[in-house]
């Protein structure tokens, strides 16, 4: 972005200048008082527990010289920092960023959706990098907070963006929308994450479609045809359950359709394994050509990933063929599924997080990992409130339906569940030999003396769990 001086700042934020110069320069934000740079602006967040005012000390000792503050006060030792006072700092810092991104006349895509926003943005990414320069959203930046912070790292070398768009809450997905307002809007999926904050799928479906309530007037919207709430916004989209402004963009945006479904837009039929890869063809509506695309990922739920990535692409005119050169340059991020391998011992690290859907994902791509064993080391799913304990069961049952890609008939060959609901998984998986452990630190034990050459573990559970101290305990 450019650099801004404090005065017009706080004209964008609606702020009042309490102290400094109105004319100090910004070119950056931060809300973590550690980092270090003159032109960065402060943002002090306050959160459950801690609130950042206690650290504009130390952002000023680290160098920054302008802060947002809600306060309204000044601290001792700062007094020739810059002070823009305004009502709430997250609110101001969208504000902020949604006026930077209005500088830059670009398409953004966002992408949302309850399991596999990440990758499927990496692979949009990569099918779009083959002819555009991209901006893409880094780490986990896809929040009240984080989101607005990368969309101030635009620049005039960005030809297209691809943001994350993540939410938990009422209301977050709108606030988010007029920070980003995407020409382009992906769903990739409806299930049950934050449903004990939602209450229903449906509920968390109208939350996420507010991505599209700031579409301009030819935007598109792209819709995995493979769950059931999202292909109802085509064949129903005047009756689907939300807000008359969504409602209204339903209506009169194109929608696209991807998936296994015959008549999803953008189809994949003959998906195939081999090694760590995975093949399919894909077949456009009423285009006789199909397409080769290969994976450097395994499992049905990435190839609905690299169509979505494809679908998007030709949308900003990058032939699928160029967007499948693309996605073959496409890596799992960390945590995310990759691969690794220490003496004989194939772990799969989808540690990241978890839902049923992407517990799911993970068990297929352990199932097809060519191995003489089957390991899935599985730990609780949280925040799924009065749900929990049914959506345990689910994956349990889908553990014990999955059969390896080599042979028709062989299960997974152990179930290490681990935390007070992973008992569920157990009980479910019939026919898998099940180990139940309290903590990771038991788990390990056992895995320590249970694991040899030869054999695949998925290691998965939600990110409160820890379970990179499992992966980390294999590995060495």
């Amino acid at each position: 972005m450019r650099t801004y001086q404090a005065k017009e700042i706080a004209e964008i934020v609606n702020g009042k200048i309490i102290a400094g110069a109105d004319t100090a320069e910004v070119a950056d934000c931060s809300t973590d008082s550690r980092e270090s740079g003159e032109m960065l602006l402060f943002v002090p967040v306050i959160g459950e527990r801690v609130d950042a005012h206690d650290f504009i000390a130390d952002a000023y000792k680290n160098g920054m010289r302008v802060t947002f503050t809600s306060r309204g006060e000044v601290v001792p030792g700062t007094e020739d920092m810059t002070y823009i006072q305004v009502e709430d700092t997250v609110a101001a810092l969208q504000q902020f960023a949604a006026q930077v991104r209005s500088e830059y006349d670009i398409p953004v895509v966002g992408v949302t959706g309850s399991v596999g926003k990440t990758t499927t943005k990496e692979m949009i990414a990569a099918a779009l990098s083959v002819g555009m320069k991209v901006l893409k959203t880094e780490g986990n930046m896809n929040s009240q907070v984080g989101l607005p912070k990368m969309m101030m790292r635009l620049n005039e070398e960005h030809e297209i963006a691809v943001i994350e768009m993540g939410m938990s809450l009422p209301g977050e997905m709108a606030r988010l929308a007029k920070v980003a307002k995407p020409a382009c809007a992906v769903l990739t999926n409806i299930g049950v994450s934050h449903i004990g904050q939602l209450g229903s799928k449906e509920k968390i479906r109208q939350e996420k479609l507010n991505i599209i309530n700031e579409l301009p007037e030819r935007g598109v919207i792209i819709v995995n045809a493979n769950d059931p709430l999202l292909a109802e916004l085509k064949s129903a989209r005047g009756r689907v359950g939300v807000d008359e402004v969504t409602k209204e963009k339903l209506v009169s945006h194109h929608i696209v359709t991807y998936g296994t479904d015959e008549n999803a837009d953008y189809r994949a039929t003959d998906i195939s394994y081999m090694g760590d890869k995975t093949f399919f063809l894909l077949n456009k509506k009423n285009d006789v050509v199909m397409q080769p695309v290969i994976l450097s990922a395994l499992g049905e739920h990435n190839v609905l990933n690299a169509l979505a990535a494809i679908a998007v692409a030709e949308y900003f005119e990058v032939e699928p063929k160029d967007a499948a050169k693309g996605l073959m340059a496409y890596n799992p991020p960390a945590m995310r599924g990759g691969r690794q391998e220490k003496e004989g011992i194939i772990v799969i690290d989808d540690t990241y997080n978890a839902s049923p859907d992407s517990m799911k994902g993970g068990i297929d791509i352990l199932m097809a990992t060519k191995a003489e064993r089957h390991i899935a080391v599985l730990a609780d799913m949280l925040e799924l409130g009065e749900f929990s304990e049914s959506c345990h069961r689910e994956v349990g049952a889908y553990l014990a339906t999955k059969k390896t890609i080599e042979a028709p008939e062989q299960h997974a060959d152990l179930l290490v569940a681990i935390g007070t609901e992973a008992k569920y998984y157990a009980e479910e998986a019939k026919g898998i030999e099940a180990h139940c452990f309290a903590n990771n630190s038991e788990a390990m034990a056992f895995l320590k003396d249970f694991l040899k050459p030869g054999d695949a573990v998925l290691v998965k559970g939600s990110r409160g769990m820890h379970l990179e101290e499992i992966v980390d305990g294999i590995l060495k």
